[in-house]
């Protein structure tokens, strides 16, 4: 069994989990990037739960999306990133996303994406569905989403962190979810987005995106914080965590996030927690066919 990097105290991770201290970093180190052009390829954003005060900006948020780029599904975002076509990449495209599968995305941001004719995804827990857990929306509203135009993605079984089972125990999570995803929907389940999702620490870059791609998936998902680009990987796709809520510091602040694809450095830490095996298991994954 691999075995898990324990958690352990991080400076960041306080940042990422207090709100105001969040909003208040964030503010100030997009003091250091120039409000000019948005870069090129494809700003995966992920969202959780939504209140209906957060509706308004939530409104602002997809007109200012729409005004400095193209708002495209997941499959659409992975065809630009793995065609190739140089003029294609190099302009802006938005892929919005939605964990957890929380009620109130369901009730106050899927209203304004059906209306506004802008696609994202879902990526839903199947087994907090089963449960009828609380806040949780239900298999009845999944069907109501697929209907409107959003994609119904994997978010795991349980939520577990996928580095801390064992490779049974981890494959069942891909394979058991995406069962009850397209038994439910009668739509296929073709995208996962990793519980957590930070490399080494929830999941590991040798094995989870191979159990993705055995269990049928086109795409891994993680909350790398970068920018994917031409030839980032369909296996490991980074997303920048948003808030219905944030204005147009956040934004800019999720659009000066450093490139990850082709000869991109993602950063010190994202190369620190990568094995020479893993790297090699994952430049062998072969491109889907979306």
């Amino acid at each position: 069994m691999i075995k898990a990097r324990a958690p352990g105290f991080r400076p960041g991770r306080i940042l990422r989990d207090v709100p105001f201290l969040r909003t208040g970093a964030i503010r100030l180190r997009t003091l250091f990037h120039s409000k000019g052009g948005t870069p090129g390829g494809v700003l995966f954003l992920f969202y959780h739960d939504m209140q209906a005060s957060e509706r308004a900006a939530f409104e602002a948020q997809i007109r200012h999306l729409r005004d400095i780029g193209d708002i495209v599904s997941p499959a659409d975002a992975v065809k630009i990133l793995m065609g190739g076509n140089a003029r294609t990449t190099n302009e802006r495209h938005i892929c919005l996303t939605f964990d957890d599968g929380y009620r109130g995305a369901f009730e106050h941001a899927f209203p304004i994406l059906a209306s506004e004719n802008v696609p994202a995804a879902f990526f839903v827990v199947a087994g907090w569905i089963d449960e009828a857990r609380p806040g949780i929306i239900g298999w009845e509203d999944c069907r109501t989403l697929a209907a409107g135009g959003m994609e119904i993605g994997s978010h795991s079984i349980s939520h577990r962190r996928l580095a801390q089972l064992d490779e049974a125990e981890a494959a069942r999570e891909f394979v058991a979810s995406r069962t009850r995803v397209e038994a439910e929907t009668g739509r296929a389940c073709v995208h996962f987005a990793c519980p957590f999702g930070q490399p080494t620490e929830d999941y590991h870059p040798g094995r989870e995106p191979r159990l993705a791609r055995q269990a049928g998936y086109h795409t891994f998902f993680t909350t790398v914080p970068r920018r994917a680009v031409a030839g980032v990987s369909s296996w490991e796709l980074p997303r920048v965590r948003m808030e219905p809520g944030w204005g147009s510091a956040e934004l800019r602040y999720a659009f000066s996030r450093p490139p990850m694809g082709g000869k991109s450095i993602p950063g010190r830490r994202w190369a620190a927690n990568q094995t020479e095996s893993s790297q090699r298991e994952r430049s062998g994954l072969p491109v889907p066919a979306v």
